[in-house]
């Protein structure tokens, strides 16, 4: 199906934007990338391949089945089978994006939007056809993360989830189809009930920020990977999670507030990686392409390991 859904656009040259591009274009998929200013179309377009010759390295994509990706600047000839928006999350900025990608699908062409956070229903005021829009939400790097969700607004057709669903199979992915619209949908809820309690656990003298790393990727991560959350429970037992659960679950963080770790970390200029400071501490010249090179050996392991199960 993926060689024959149609052309795609991706709007946004960021860091989704190149990872969705670059897993469609490795799927064999015709692939506009639409980027506002014209001094950020060869650096879109250069990250863009090398994310698809990373995927070839790891022997997550066939060199035979990519089809190069077109960066283009300001305008983009349509039609298109599919459009997502994957731009900073800014209700206008993201409005204006989805009203584009409105006027360049066909008839019957998808509007997505890959939005963490904003409510779909928000996102498609303006749009004239509802029906065939969509949150269609990747995870960073999106060309090596196995999940994206499927998600409808209240005038989304089941039609249109279902073709999308499809689609995310057709490269690659692994979809989960959301039963209505919920902020932070299923992963990010997960991710920040965990991180809350983490912060917690830290600023409570329980353990150490290195500690909480030690204990995610050495036992849940490890574990979860194989089996998800709810399965190790069947596994456990569920008369044991039943009696883990009522003594812990009265003691776990309710907090509402932005932990303060977090906030003093900001407070002092920290920005993580990308700035050479952060929650873990200061990061060396070359260590976030170390780190990064780390995550996604194991990832594309866990792709081909999932491939080998299906088969």
């Amino acid at each position: 199906m993926s060689a024959h859904f149609g052309r795609v656009l991706v709007i946004g040259g960021g860091a989704m934007g190149t990872g969705i591009a670059a897993r469609l274009s490795a799927a064999g998929i015709e692939t506009v990338v639409l980027v506002r200013r014209p001094e950020a179309a060869a650096t879109t377009r250069d990250e863009i391949s090398r994310r698809v010759e990373h995927l070839v390295e790891l022997d997550a994509a066939s060199p035979e089945s990519v089809r190069a990706a077109t960066v283009l600047v300001g305008e983009a000839p349509g039609p298109f089978a599919l459009a997502v928006e994957s731009i900073a999350e800014d209700m206008p900025a993201k409005r204006l994006a989805l009203a584009l990608a409105e006027s360049l699908v066909s008839d019957d062409g998808i509007v997505a939007t890959n939005t963490s956070s904003l409510r779909l229903a928000d996102l498609a005021e303006g749009l004239t056809r509802p029906e065939l829009f969509a949150g269609w939400h990747w995870f960073n790097p999106a060309e090596l993360v196995p999940l994206v969700e499927v998600t409808g607004g209240p005038r989304t057709a089941p039609e249109t989830l279902e073709r999308l669903a499809a689609l995310s199979r057709a490269v690659g992915k692994e979809p989960i189809t959301l039963r209505r619209d919920h902020a932070g949908f299923v992963a990010n809820r997960l991710q920040y009930a965990l991180l809350r309690e983490a912060y917690a656990l830290v600023e409570e003298g329980v353990c150490g920020v290195a500690d909480v790393d030690r204990a995610v990727v050495a036992g849940l991560g490890a574990r979860w990977a194989a089996i998800g959350p709810f399965a190790s429970m069947d596994a456990a037992g569920l008369d044991v999670h039943e009696a883990v659960a009522a003594q812990l679950f009265p003691q776990l963080s309710r907090s509402t507030e932005v932990p303060a770790l977090l906030r003093e970390a900001r407070r002092s200029g920290a920005t993580g990686m990308k700035g050479g400071r952060g929650l873990l501490g200061d990061y060396p010249p070359g260590a976030a392409r170390e780190i990064a090179t780390r995550r996604d050996t194991v990832l594309a392991l866990l792709a081909e390991d999932r491939r080998e199960a299906e088969q």
